[in-house]
């Protein structure tokens, strides 16, 4: 049985999490002078963030793209 709390704290956790990774991603995309959040600015928001390395392995790592470089592909060929 779930306490009549639990759903809102849940929910107050799920607020912050989201906003804690936009400001950072949102942060990336004005270093790239851009005004739309993209999927890899989400990204390399994860690959900064020490918070975030439980996402590293969710989010495709293709998709990262390093400033003054193309598109790097991180995966590891086994």
């Amino acid at each position: 049985m779930i306490s009549a709390e639990a759903p809102v704290l849940f929910a107050k956790a799920c607020e912050m999490f989201i906003l804690e990774l936009s400001l950072r991603a949102w942060i990336h995309t004005e270093e790239n002078k851009r005004r739309t959040l993209q999927r890899n600015d989400i990204a390399m928001a994860i690959t900064k963030t020490d918070t975030f390395d439980f996402l590293i392995d969710i989010v495709p790592r293709e998709d990262i793209k390093l400033p003054g470089k193309k598109i790097q592909s991180m995966m590891l060929v086994a």
